[in-house]
C-alpha cells in the first residue's frame, strides 16, 4: 500500500524571508558573534527552512546592529545552559532568549485539502467543541503556555535565565505558528490570564475554568514558577514582511507584573529595550 504524501504545513521558509537572511548575511556576517550562526546554517543545508529557528537568531541579531547595539552570542546562563544574546542598552544589561513556535501535532491534525475547481486549497480548523479538544485555539494556547515555562525548568532545576541581578531579561517568541500569529487577546491569555482579557467575547476556558498563562502564580506547569521569578518581558514576535529595520516594531511586550512594584518602573525598564519605539500591552491605556 503506497504511503499517502504529509499533508502540506502552514510552516513554510518564504522567498521573503529568504531575501531577509541574504541581506543580514551580507551586512554583519563577519560579526563575531554571527560567524557560529552562519556556521550552523552552512552545515545544515544553507538557506533552506529547517535553519529557521538560526534565521530568526541571524535577523534579530541583524536589527540590534541596525540599532548600534552589537551583541555577544550564546552567553553563560542558569548552570550549564546558555542564553541566546546578552547586551548592553541605554545602560542596562539585557539577556534574550530566542523561541520559534513549531506547528503542534494538533494544529498538523487540524490541517485539511480542499477541493475547488481543480484547485488544492489548504484549511486548518481549530474550533472549539470538537471530537479532539486539543484541535482548539484553547487547546493551542495551553501548549503554548507549557512550551515557554518548559524553558524554564530542566530535571527539577532552574534552567536558562539566572536570577535578576541589575538587568533585564527577555524571551521573544516568534508566533507565526500560533493561532496564525495570534492576536493582542492571545498573548494576554499566554501571559496573564483569561481574566485579563478586556473582551469577555474573546475569553477561552479549559474545561470550563479560566486558562492561566505563564506570569499567573495559579499557573503550575513546569518551569511556571522560575519564570515568573527570573523573566521580566515576554516579547512576542508576529513577523511577515521581514522590512529592513522593522524588527522592533513587530514585537508586542507584556511585562512580569511580580518583578515591578509600579507601572511606572516597568515603562522605565522596557524603555531601555534597544530597538524602540515598543508596544507594552499590559501597561496600554
Amino acid at each position: 500500500m503506497m504511503a499517502l504524501p504529509p499533508k502540506p504545513m502552514f510552516d513554510i521558509f518564504t522567498g521573503t524571508e529568504a531575501e531577509a537572511v541574504e541581506r543580514a548575511k551580507k551586512a554583519i556576517g563577519d560579526r563575531e558573534w554571527a560567524k557560529p550562526i552562519l556556521a550552523d546554517v552552512d552545515a545544515n543545508g544553507g538557506l533552506v527552512g529547517t535553519n529557521m529557528d538560526k534565521f530568526f537568531e541571524l535577523r534579530f541579531g541583524h536589527a540590534l546592529e541596525t540599532a548600534g547595539v552589537s551583541p555577544r552570542y550564546e552567553v553563560a546562563g542558569e548552570g550549564e545552559s546558555t542564553l541566546d544574546f546578552g547586551l548592553i542598552s541605554k545602560g542596562k544589561p539585557w539577556l534574550v532568549e530566542l523561541m520559534r513556535l513549531n506547528d503542534t501535532q494538533a494544529a498538523k491534525s487540524a490541517t485539511i485539502e480542499l477541493e475547488e475547481d481543480g484547485m488544492t486549497f489548504i484549511k486548518r480548523v481549530l474550533a472549539s467543541g470538537g471530537d479532539d479538544p486539543r484541535q482548539s485555539q484553547e487547546g493551542e494556547t495551553l501548549k503554548t503556555i507549557q512550551r515557554i515555562c518548559q524553558k524554564f525548568e530542566n530535571n527539577g532545576k532552574a534552567h536558562k535565565f539566572p536570577m535578576p541581578e541589575g538587568g533585564y531579561h527577555t524571551l521573544l517568541v516568534d508566533m507565526r505558528n500560533h493561532l496564525n500569529g495570534g492576536d493582542v487577546y492571545d498573548r494576554i491569555h499566554i501571559a496573564l490570564a483569561t481574566e485579563n482579557c478586556p473582551e469577555p467575547a474573546f475569553r477561552f476556558y479549559w474545561d470550563k475554568q479560566p486558562i492561566t498563562g505563564v506570569f499567573d502564580r495559579r499557573t503550575k506547569m513546569k518551569g511556571a514558577a522560575e519564570a515568573r521569578a527570573r523573566l521580566h518581558f515576554l516579547g512576542f514576535v508576529n513577523d511577515r514582511e521581514y522590512q529592513e529595520g522593522r524588527f522592533g516594531s513587530k514585537i508586542d511586550f507584556i511585562g512580569n507584573p511580580h518583578l515591578f512594584e509600579t507601572s511606572e518602573l516597568m515603562n522605565a525598564a522596557i524603555a531601555t529595550w534597544p530597538l524602540q519605539p515598543v508596544r507594552l500591552i499590559n501597561n496600554l491605556p
